[in-house]
């Protein structure tokens, strides 16, 4: 890893992140996905979708990176809602216990993405750091994609536990479900 450059946080509700979805969170969502943006699934127009039912959630916060007035990544999710669809689709078994939500129990760490040109500067842990920080949940889960060996590696670097398969759509990859407390 290289030096950190010294970044600049700006948070967002729901209701701030249209001002930025096209001029910020869709380019560096098309320059993180370069690699499967022509599969249907992680199209720009499905992601935009899916970030507007995130949006629509209770807890929704949005954190973005600038360097030098320049966006280099975002990192979003929101609180899992009582019966959250999030765990369906679990594709190994596990403890009931595991997956009840609250409603406040659990924040879903949707997206956590930095512009390839920004990558390996220590940026990725700050926005995860900044966006987990004060989250008033007990936990945060996120899903990565299983061959995503440098993601894996640095959640398992940043506390981070696998819990389960997950098949979120029937066109989605298959993901590891991570949790990782946040009573620290």
């Amino acid at each position: 890893m290289t030096h950190t450059p010294q970044a600049a946080f700006a948070h967002y509700t729901a209701q701030d992140v249209d001002a930025v979805l096209d001029s910020v969170v869709v380019p560096i969502y098309e320059a993180t996905h370069a690699d499967v943006i022509s599969d249907p699934f992680y199209s720009a127009e499905r992601f935009v979708e899916r970030v507007r039912r995130y949006m629509k959630s209770s807890g929704f916060e949005l954190v973005a990176a600038e360097v030098n007035g320049q966006p280099v990544g975002l990192a979003f999710g929101y609180a899992l809602p009582e019966a959250a669809r999030w765990w369906q689709g679990l594709t190994t078994p596990v403890d009931p216990d595991l997956i009840a939500e609250t409603g406040h129990r659990t924040f879903a760490l949707c997206e956590l993405m930095v512009h390839p040109d920004w990558q390996r500067r220590g940026i990725a842990q700050a926005l995860h750091d900044e966006l987990l920080h004060h989250r008033p949940e007990q936990r945060a889960t996120l899903l990565v994609r299983e061959d995503n060996m440098a993601a894996q590696t640095a959640y398992a670097k940043w506390g981070w536990e696998k819990m389960g398969k997950l098949k979120p759509f029937p066109d989605s990859p298959n993901y590891d479900a991570l949790i990782l407390p946040l009573d620290r």
